[in-house]
């Protein structure tokens, strides 16, 4: 297996990250461990989303390096989800009685809610993507240069003065995003079984530290310092290979996983509107969990056909 065969298993590795989202975001009580433990960290679904990202974003700039032509294949491809998007979420906050401004809607809608008040942002990860699409074509041009360990430190030290910042949770995962580049960028690198016992190595070190300080700290000192999220950095390669060796031994797993993947922003979208209205009217342990997590996915595919519909009317 080569690195570059990660991208086959891209969709598949993102299937499973929306999987991972929504345990976490479960109020089910799930005492038998690991499971306890992976619904707890399975915000790290978010990670996975952003290394496959970094992949995703390096072979985007790789059949066509222009900065400008690589922001417009990514507007095409995600505004027209998000914009109808946002007319619903905005029906559905005004239905439910959130009295939210309407400036709120326009920064929502032009993904930098995040930076003006976070209090009325959607989610955090969208106001993120603007950050990372700006940045991808500068981490295109680093990640093919041999010292990538320089840039991936300077990453991480850029997070310092963000410590005890809401901004945190965006710059923990910038070196995420530059890793996934660096994979593509070496993709036609064998995967010895020595590189294999690296990665799973160091996933299992960045799983046992964070396990290790969920149990030591208190959930504010984790947040405050990034503790939630630094580990991740060890934790998502390994992660992502494994996932995609797992793949390639059992078809029947990837077939589950990958239309998952192809289909996760709009799941994630739907999801997060839908977690929100639940845990404030129903909850979401048991059944109504269970009810939720299929909602998640039967609204995906009809915001996706929405959207066909309304770029096949327009471009008739």
């Amino acid at each position: 297996m080569i690195l570059g065969e990660l991208f086959k298993y891209r969709d598949g590795c993102m299937g499973f990250a929306i999987l991972w989202i929504m345990f976490f975001h479960c109020a089910a009580t799930v005492d038998l461990e690991p499971l306890h433990t992976l619904k707890m960290i399975g915000y790290g679904g978010s990670d996975i989303f952003i290394f496959a990202s970094g992949i995703g974003c390096w072979h985007s700039l790789n059949k066509n390096p222009d900065a400008l032509s690589f922001l417009e294949r990514r507007a095409r491809r995600i505004l027209p989800t998000w914009w109808t998007f946002v007319v619903i979420w905005w029906l559905l906050l005004d239905e439910q009685g959130f009295d939210f401004p309407w400036r709120a809607f326009f920064g929502n809608a032009l993904l930098v809610q995040d930076y003006i008040d976070w209090h009325y942002s959607f989610n955090w990860y969208m106001s993120a993507l603007p950050a990372l699409y700006l940045l991808a074509p500068y981490f295109f041009e680093f990640s093919a240069r041999s010292r990538f360990a320089t840039v991936t430190a300077a990453l991480l030290i850029l997070t310092v003065p963000f410590l005890d910042h809401d901004y945190l949770v965006l710059m923990t995962r910038l070196p995420i995003f530059f890793l996934g580049f660096c994979i593509a960028a070496r993709r036609d690198s064998l995967i010895t079984r020595r590189s294999i016992i690296v990665l799973t190595a160091l996933t299992a070190v960045g799983f046992s530290i964070l396990i290790g300080l969920t149990k030591t700290l208190t959930p504010l000192t984790m947040a405050r310092f990034g503790l939630w999220w630094y580990p991740f950095l060890l934790i998502t390669p390994g992660l992502c290979l494994l996932l995609s060796m797992a793949m390639r031994r059992l078809p029947p797993l990837e077939k589950i996983l990958t239309p998952l993947g192809g289909l996760s922003f709009e799941i994630y979208l739907v999801h997060i509107m839908l977690w929100h209205v639940a845990k404030h009217h129903w909850g979401l342990d048991g059944t109504s969990w269970s009810m939720w997590f299929a909602a998640s996915i039967v609204g995906a595919l009809g915001l996706r056909s929405t959207v066909k519909i309304l770029i096949g009317r327009r471009l008739n």
